[in-house]
């Protein structure tokens, strides 16, 4: 047994001052304020000495970090090196490559996800490419771009052996509208994402299940007063979580802070949309078998485009409380509650019963310890 205790407790609906978590093997048993629960002497106690106490983060795009990437074999890497950021959940999100490579990505990823190390909880595949419009490409090549049909998901299905969770594609390209039942139906997410649709098309895919937004704003027709376009339906659909970077690079501070008062923090997800240089120093790599080059905070291809980002999730969740202005509480509910409610998990919460995927922030908001189903999976050395 567990026991954090002396921490300004988030749970993220409420904050508790100087109070105590119980943890038993993976789940929490028990969140309160010290007068009210009692931490048994065999335990073993992590004095938070007034830092926040909140759920671990829950990203639901992340390309890799620090040089490893997570679609392939080094995704094992990701999942030990993401506790330092404070996430303790995720999905592996995979980028456009020619159909073979993608196939044999997807393998090793599945690879890893069956058998995966200590550190954070990789709980399936975001599929996103190549399934887009060539209108919206974003850093991806449209020369290996393809229309969504039920038999091509399932071979890419097949070759992550089930673990694709959500899938990000252009709804009014090909058949894809068709697809969205047979995703459904197999407990698949669909995003809309480097999408030129209409409202009126997003609108029917809506009707079919579509659900989630993948990086809104970006790479999808932008809202206009006659023709609302893809960002306008995902602001007007109460149906749509939207996916929100808030790196303060792919999106400018004052319109983050428009998507949340539309929305609600409760229909937005934070995620990182970190690339595999993410965290890493300034100058050129290569990704995607492109020149990408980081600097100023940002990874861009040769002619300016946005090659993902170059921060993780904690940053996002700072900038919400530094750049936007939201209270700590209610910057944690997209990076936590929110993202555990899409993919149906017992995640993203401080309360019994939930599993024990914690994080210790110091007066900068930067993680300290994070615990993933009750395992201390990284410490700060301080």
């Amino acid at each position: 047994m567990k026991a954090i205790v002396n921490g300004n407790l988030y749970t993220p609906d409420q904050v508790l001052a100087r109070g105590t978590v119980l943890i038993e093997d993976e789940w929490i048993t028990g969140v309160g304020s010290a007068d009210a629960l009692t931490v048994p002497p065999e335990a073993e106690v992590i004095d938070a000495e007034g830092m926040a106490v909140v759920p671990g983060f829950i990203d639901l795009h992340l390309h890799g970090l620090r040089g490893h990437d997570a679609m392939g074999p080094d995704l094992a890497q990701v999942i030990r090196e993401l506790p330092a950021f404070g996430v303790t959940t995720f999905l592996a999100t995979t980028l456009t490559l020619p159909r073979e490579e993608t196939l044999a990505a997807l393998q090793a990823m599945a690879d890893v996800l069956d058998w995966p190390p200590s550190g954070a909880q990789g709980v399936g595949i975001h599929l996103e490419g190549p399934f887009l419009s060539p209108t919206r490409q974003g850093m991806a090549t449209p020369d290996w771009f393809e229309p969504l049909t039920w038999d091509s998901f399932q071979a890419f299905q097949q070759a992550a052996r089930g673990h694709i969770r959500l899938v990000t594609f252009a709804p009014e390209v090909g058949e894809a509208m068709a697809c969205i039942p047979h995703l459904t139906g197999a407990g698949v997410l669909a995003a809309i994402g480097h999408s030129s649709a209409t409202f009126e098309q997003v609108a029917q895919a809506v009707q079919l299940g579509l659900c989630h937004a993948s990086h809104t704003f970006n790479a999808m027709r932008p809202l206009h007063h006659r023709e609302p376009g893809v960002v306008g339906a995902v602001m007007y659909f109460d149906q749509i979580v939207a996916q929100l970077i808030a790196d303060g690079v792919h999106i400018h501070p004052a319109v983050m802070a428009i998507l949340l008062r539309v929305k609600g923090v409760e229909r937005v997800a934070l995620v990182s949309d970190a690339a595999p240089l993410a965290g890493l120093p300034d100058g050129e790599y290569e990704w995607e078998h492109k020149p990408v080059f980081v600097r100023d905070g940002a990874c861009r291809l040769a002619d300016g485009t946005l090659a993902s980002a170059h921060a993780l999730l904690d940053a996002g969740v700072r900038n919400l409380v530094e750049l936007v202005g939201l209270p700590l509480e209610q910057a944690l509910v997209p990076a936590t509650r929110i993202a555990a409610e899409v993919l149906g998990l017992r995640k993203g919460r401080l309360a019994p019963g939930y599993d024990a995927d914690i994080v210790l922030l110091d007066g900068d908001l930067r993680p300290v310890l994070t615990l993933v189903r009750g395992e201390t999976v990284f410490e700060t050395e301080e």
